[in-house]
């Protein structure tokens, strides 16, 4: 303390003094002996004698912390006996997240925030958009933290280049420990930043997944009182050649309380994140997916540079998690896809149409994992037949989840299929097990007979 350095205090031989629970029996593995010897050995009453002995504190001091403490833990105690209980389902969910910020609201608010920075109106690669728009959050919310890994130095695709020169300590370097990573995210939201936590590669996140669902559970563990509200940037997901299954992972988490939204292009990312930075500030959990086939793609077919677009500069433009973005006119065939779905299903209409002479073919980027986005109920209707195209591995794939919902609101068509990436991993150098336009085909053709 006199130092102002932080100290560490090293135990020993510490024991649990009466087992782990009531089920641990201790007599089964341990002596009566070496129960009573651990008894005596109490690393507590040790130290507490040694900081008497040394002046630092008396043992009245100590009696009236030890009291303090007592009567803290049976006032909670207390406190949480006449709480309300829960009685139905409907309160449970109720907890699982802070209310949804309105869009209309976000949008209100954005417009009011500073912005200092100028951005390019040429058209721009989704990364760029990326950058840009951290840096206009990071300008506009003095709030707002940015942590990861070499995140100082660009980040692993280049997404937080130039970042820390502009913000300083607010987008700052962590070690390789994904469960430090999160848990200080955590930290932060309690301390009231609103922390964006960046995972470098979307298997890492499993090396992190204590703190990630305690993170996302903690709103409903405090009934609201203590919600850790932050995004979690997961990139490293999907399509790819670099580094196999563990740097092309191609499975979400999506515990309840947490919302998942996965874009597709530059400008979606930029509105979506406006929005998710204003929910986070308001307590909820969200992770924003990066597809890394998307990161630096220009082309959908050709040289047509469709995949560069320019920067969103109104800050009031925000993309709640309802918005779904339709591509096409008809309505034969709706194909649903997110992410790095979404140019593979273009690319696949796009050959039903030349080589079998489909018509009628609209693709639909729906972003939003975490439930059934509004857009998309609206939409189904209007439709004789939809296929379901998802990126993730079958038998881990959010849109099943989405199926099943709307297939109890009724507004399923009767022709309907779902499709996704092959289950197996991913090998090193390959792209054969991720969702392809073949897929897509294939999925296609019995809805259009």
């Amino acid at each position: 303390r006199r130092r102002r350095v932080p100290a560490t205090v090293i135990f020993s031989g510490i024991t649990r003094r009466f087992g782990h629970a009531a089920t641990d029996r201790q007599e089964a593995y341990l002596t009566q002996a070496e129960i009573e010897a651990a008894e005596d050995h109490d690393a507590l009453a040790g130290e507490c004698a040694r900081a008497v002995a040394q002046g630092v504190a008396s043992y009245p001091q100590l009696l009236g912390r030890l009291e303090e403490l007592e009567g803290m833990v049976q006032k909670a105690f207390d406190e949480a006996s006449e709480e309300p209980k829960i009685t139905s389902r409907e309160a449970c969910l109720s907890f699982n997240c802070q209310p949804l910020v309105p869009k209309a609201q976000v949008a209100k608010e954005a417009a009011g925030l500073p912005s200092t920075s100028k951005v390019p109106t040429t058209p721009q690669l989704m990364r760029q958009c990326m950058t840009l728009a951290f840096n206009e959050l990071l300008e506009a919310r003095k709030n707002l933290v940015y942590i990861g890994e070499d995140v100082q130095h660009g980040g692993y695709y280049r997404v937080t280049e130039g970042l820390h020169a502009k913000h300083g300590w607010r987008v700052a370097d962590f070690p390789p420990d994904e469960t430090s990573l999160l848990g200080v995210g955590i930290g932060y939201a309690q301390a009231g930043l609103v922390p964006i936590v960046e995972i470098p590669y979307a298997k890492y996140l499993d090396c992190g997944g204590d703190m990630f669902f305690e993170a996302v559970i903690m709103n409903w563990l405090s009934v609201g009182r203590k919600p850790c509200g932050m995004v979690i940037r997961l990139q490293g997901f999907d399509k790819g050649v670099f580094g196999g299954n563990y740097h092309t992972h191609n499975i979400l988490h999506l515990p309840p309380g947490l919302d998942v939204v996965a874009y597709s292009n530059g400008p979606d990312y930029v509105r979506g994140l406006r929005h998710a930075v204003a929910q986070a500030a308001a307590g909820r959990v969200v992770m924003l997916v990066d597809s890394t086939d998307l990161l630096n793609r220009r082309y959908l077919f050709d040289k047509d540079d469709a995949w560069r677009r320019p920067y969103p500069v109104d800050q009031s433009d925000v993309m709640d998690f309802d918005e779904v973005t339709t591509h096409g006119e008809g309505d034969r065939l709706l194909i649903v896809s997110y992410g790095n779905g979404v140019p593979t299903a273009l690319r696949a209409r796009a050959a039903l149409e030349q080589e079998h002479g489909a018509s009628g073919i609209v693709v639909a980027d729906a972003p939003y994992l975490s439930g059934v986005p509004g857009g998309l109920v609206d939409l189904l209707p209007r439709f004789k037949a939809v296929l379901f195209a998802d990126v993730c591995k079958m038998g881990q794939h959010p849109q099943a989840g989405q199926v099943c919902q709307l297939q109890a609101q009724g507004v399923l068509p009767a022709k309907w299929r779902s499709i996704a990436a092959v289950p197996t991993y991913n090998p090193l150098g390959s792209t054969l097990t991720f969702l392809s336009e073949e897929d897509v085909i294939k999925g296609a053709l019995p809805l259009l007979g």
